[in-house]
């Protein structure tokens, strides 16, 4: 025997159908497709500063060592340019580990799986009256191989990523 709730059957006992799991599956999948294409363009925005940084910083101590050679009694210019010279050292020692290029390559791929397997979703759900069990379980192995290929989420990004689905109209 079945109940009506709102829109969709639920079985008796509350356990909600397979068109209810999936469309809260595909909620949840755009959160992290978005999550996911957000984390990548913070990561190249974070390599693109860092590698900027690091080049001027560069360029600066080059320029003032020469300075400080030609003008050996100027101590200001040369603890500019020993600062200069550990910042550089540093940043490029920062670029080694944080290894923005990598991540951003990681949460892109995740992406793109995680769009895929919507997608699958979505399609499904447009052949409702068909969906079984079966259909559940398939989705479910499915995400289950994304989420243990896909890379941590930063702290922030799953929040950033809600807010910005909250602003985008549903489609029709």
């Amino acid at each position: 025997m079945t109940v009506e709730s709102g829109v969709h059957t639920v079985a008796e006992g509350g356990v909600p159908d397979c068109v209810e799991i999936l469309e809260r599956w595909s909620r949840g999948l755009q959160m992290l497709h978005v999550a996911h294409n957000i984390a990548s363009e913070r990561f190249d925005h974070w390599n693109r500063v860092s590698g900027i940084t690091t080049a001027m910083l560069s360029a600066v101590v080059g320029t003032t060592l020469f300075a400080s050679l030609s003008a050996s009694g100027l101590t200001g210019v040369r603890v500019v340019a020993g600062v200069a010279s550990l910042l550089t050292a540093a940043l490029s020692a920062g670029q080694l580990v944080w290894n923005y290029p990598e991540l951003a390559s990681r949460h892109r791929a995740a992406a793109v799986r995680y769009a895929a397997l919507r997608r699958q979703v979505e399609l499904r759900l447009a052949n409702r009256d068909q969906l079984t069990g079966t259909d559940v379980e398939a989705t479910s192995s499915a995400w289950e191989e994304v989420e243990q290929s896909a890379p941590q989420l930063p702290i922030g990004v799953r929040r950033h990523a809600r807010r910005e689905i909250a602003n985008v109209p549903p489609r029709p």
